[in-house]
């Protein structure tokens, strides 16, 4: 007895040590695993690390994009409106085209523009090449008398003589100047009846530009490069991946890079290092909790125990939910005979599991004349070796002997070896949808009639605008007039809030007044065209006149106003009525859409036998799929009934009406959420001889 309750004892306790054994050993695999884990979320927290820090540093990238966009284009555009001047020049040039006038007239005519515009060194005249007039005289120095067709530096007489012969701007530089200074000379050569006779040149003082325009040609993270080489600032700034913007002047093309203050790394480095401890506590966190969770393994097995039977749960309301679904499914063997179905089958046709079982599916659902087509279209799918299915769509017997049109796809059955054991068809029933779609297309042919009725309204429609724009305006005259008389005391004494009011009347009558005005246009245009009195107009006059009406709105918005004429701009033959009423309505548009702080720039030139001029703004822009549609009549960008801004919609139709009636052209070129510019080419019949 003894020895059994000694045997006893050591047996329990070998199974104590077997038990501590075996725990010991999970313990330390568990050990294992939690730092296996710990290596893993530490490879990922690099990989996230990584990922923080190049959105990090795509952002920074598209700050600093953004910046150099608005420096660029700031750049070009202070470039381009003073060697719009030099255009001036060259005509003034193709006017005075004799050196006794240009002598006499070249001092006058400059200083106008040299003194309201800066960054501009000189302006030259070189008759024949040789430089002959500068202005202003000091700057004149050794320039004068200098034969710039064989200057002695090749690059400017490559560029003397690609100007003289392609007649356009040509830049040089920028370089360091003869007279001292850092400037960029624009030059253009001027022709008298098809022959070269002189060159006009600009020297643009570019330290002015860059200043002018926000560049800090002494910053060290920003530089501008030409021909592969660096013209102002740092150039390690471009060995340095910066962002880059490339400017198209004439024949230059200059590369503007930026990168930020003291360098991409450093710029990002303190977030980096923020982000890296907050995500650094998450790891250690989660590492922590897989001990505890490896630990609970027991439990862990209860619970992928329970998750078992859930998952088989949801595989039978799976197929409870195939049963239920709005498709017919067929499984086939290889001899086309039906070896599965679901409830959709009989509900949809009538055919219980007994009745189609084991019987063939072309001979049992498919009518006889269908039969061979759907047989060709399985024999196609079945002997393919890269598509395994088909789409069809059939007449199929229901069991009373019915039929429904059946959306049918087939698809191959095959083993682990690739071999096709059966086929899967799917059927959807559409007879429905075949009748709605011949419903639809008998609506279409009515839509058809009704469209054709549609334009008979139409017709009515204009005839009734055009009838109740001149009822509205003989009693809108008459309640403007009486207020008028009222608002200025010809009826007596009025008070403040009288007078108040019929400040508002008179307002509102006015508004009125153009709207009439504009439904009158539309009425008109559409019977038979705007028929336009044509009579010799000063163009320039006109401009001026309409910049000064809409000056005051622009002021009120805080928004500058531009207006660049060409002097050398003829006359022409117009209705003065009809084109007022045009360039109104581009200003007033542009005012409309352009926000505080924009600009707006009215400019005329001459070019050929065609007058060109343009309205460009600074304003919302217009999406590029809605250009082709803003010269339609009541056509407006923001239709909704909460759009931001008022109009009716006529003003870009009326205006291109007129232009085409003068034998013009207008068109524009938009970009949303930069700005828009609307260009009117309008012909020349009568021109001014110059001297």
């Amino acid at each position: 007895m003894g020895n059994m309750g000694k045997s006893e004892s050591l047996s329990r306790g070998n199974g104590q040590n077997t038990e501590k054994s075996t725990n010991l050993s999970i313990h330390f695999m568990n050990i294992a695993v939690t730092i296996g884990i710990f290596l893993i979320l530490i490879i990922l927290w690099f990989q996230v690390c990584h990922w923080y820090e190049q959105d990090l540093y795509s952002e920074l990238r598209l700050e600093e994009t953004k910046t150099l966009i608005l420096q660029a284009d700031s750049l070009s555009m202070s470039i381009k409106e003073r060697i719009s001047l030099l255009k001036g020049l060259s005509s003034f040039t193709q006017v005075h085209n004799n050196c006794d006038s240009i002598e006499k007239h070249f001092s006058d005519y400059i200083r106008g523009f040299y003194s309201t515009s800066g960054g501009i060194r000189n302006f030259a005249v070189a008759p024949g090449g040789v430089q002959t007039y500068i202005y202003p005289g000091s700057e004149a120095g050794s320039m004068i008398g200098h034969d710039l067709i064989n200057d002695s530096r090749e690059n400017v007489r490559n560029d003397v003589n690609l100007t003289i012969v392609s007649g356009d701007v040509i830049l040089s530089g920028p370089y360091e100047l003869r007279q001292g200074g850092f400037g960029l000379v624009a030059r253009k050569a001027t022709y008298v009846d098809g022959e070269f006779f002189a060159l006009t040149t600009m020297v643009i003082d570019m330290p002015y530009i860059f200043q002018d325009v926000g560049i800090n040609v002494n910053s060290s993270n920003i530089a501008l490069r030409t021909d592969n080489q660096t013209i102002i600032g740092n150039p390690d700034v471009f060995r340095q991946y910066p962002v880059l913007q490339t400017i198209y002047l004439y024949n230059k093309q200059w590369e503007l890079a930026r990168i930020p203050a003291g360098g991409w790394e450093a710029s990002i480095a303190e977030q980096v290092t923020l982000f890296k401890l907050i995500t650094i506590l998450p790891v250690l966190l989660l590492t922590i909790m897989s001990y505890f969770v490896l630990n609970r393994q027991r439990d862990l097995e209860t619970s992928v125990a329970q998750q078992t039977s859930e998952l088989r749960m949801e595989k039978e309301l799976t197929q409870k939910y195939l049963d239920d679904s709005g498709v017919m499914f067929f499984i086939l063997d290889v001899d086309d005979n039906i070896s599965l179905v679901n409830k959709k089958v009989e509900e949809l046709l009538g055919y219980t599991r007994l009745d189609i079982l084991g019987s063939n599916w072309l001979e049992t659902l498919i009518p006889k004349n269908d039969r061979q087509h759907i047989r060709e279209i399985c024999d196609s799918m079945l002997g393919s070796k890269s598509d395994d299915s088909r789409y069809c769509e059939s007449a199929t017997l229901t069991k009373n002997g019915d039929l429904k049109l059946v959306m049918w796809h087939a698809s191959a059955i095959k083993n682990e070896f690739g071999e096709i054991t059966g086929m899967l068809a799917a059927g959807k029933d559409i007879t429905e949808r075949k009748e709605t779609e011949t419903a639809l297309k008998n609506f279409a042919e009515e839509l058809s009639i009704k469209n054709e009725e549609l334009k008979s309204l139409d017709l009515l429609k204009n005839e009734f605008i055009s009838n109740i724009s001149h009822e509205l305006r003989t009693p809108m005259n008459s309640i403007k007039g009486f207020a008028e008389l009222m608002y200025y005391e010809n009826m007596g004494k009025l008070s403040t809030e009288q007078k108040n009011a019929l400040s508002k009347i008179i307002n509102s009558s006015q508004d009125l007044e153009k709207l009439i005005d504009s439904l009158l246009y539309v009425a008109s245009s559409r019977k038979g065209g705007i028929k336009c009195s044509l009579v010799s107009l000063d163009l320039r006059k006109l401009l001026s006149e309409i910049t000064n009406n809409v000056s005051h709105d622009a002021e009120s918005k805080g928004i500058r106003l531009s207006l660049y004429i060409d002097s050398s701009l003829p006359m022409i033959k117009g209705d003065e009525e009809y084109l007022a009423k045009v360039f109104w309505n581009l200003l007033n548009n542009a005012i409309k859409f352009t926000t505080s702080g924009g600009n707006i720039i009215l400019s005329a030139s001459l070019i050929g036998d065609k007058v060109h001029i343009s309205v460009e703004d600074t304003g919302i822009g217009i999406p590029h799929e809605q250009l082709e549609s803003v010269f339609d009549d009541f056509y407006q960008v923001d239709g909704s009934p909460t759009r931001k801004y008022s109009g009716t919609g006529i003003g870009l139709f009326i205006s291109k009406k007129i232009v085409i009636s003068h034998g013009g052209d207008i068109w524009l070129e938009s970009t949303k959420d930069v700005g828009t510019t609307v260009h009117v080419i309008l012909p020349v019949y009568e021109q001014k001889t110059g001297i």
